[in-house]
């Protein structure tokens, strides 16, 4: 059994990696969609900033880290 030090910090890891997976999957889809765009000669500086996902903060990762904890304590 863990500690709670180290299950805070078990929550965190899960909860950053949870966030960069969903950012890796947005930014997957914004290439795509730049690939296309280029192909149809519609690819723009101001499209290319309107497809790049906005990055995750550390106040996001503390609100999935506080989610996952809620889940664990409801059993």
């Amino acid at each position: 059994m863990s500690n709670p030090y180290e299950l805070r910090f078990r929550l965190l890891e899960m909860a950053q990696s949870y966030l960069q997976d969903e950012y890796s999957r947005k930014e997957n889809i914004a290439i795509d969609a730049w690939n296309f765009a280029q192909e149809q000669g519609d690819a723009t500086t101001r499209l290319r900033t309107d497809l790049q996902p906005e990055s995750y903060t550390i106040d996001d990762i503390k609100t999935k880290a506080t989610e996952l904890y809620e889940f664990v304590e409801n059993k």
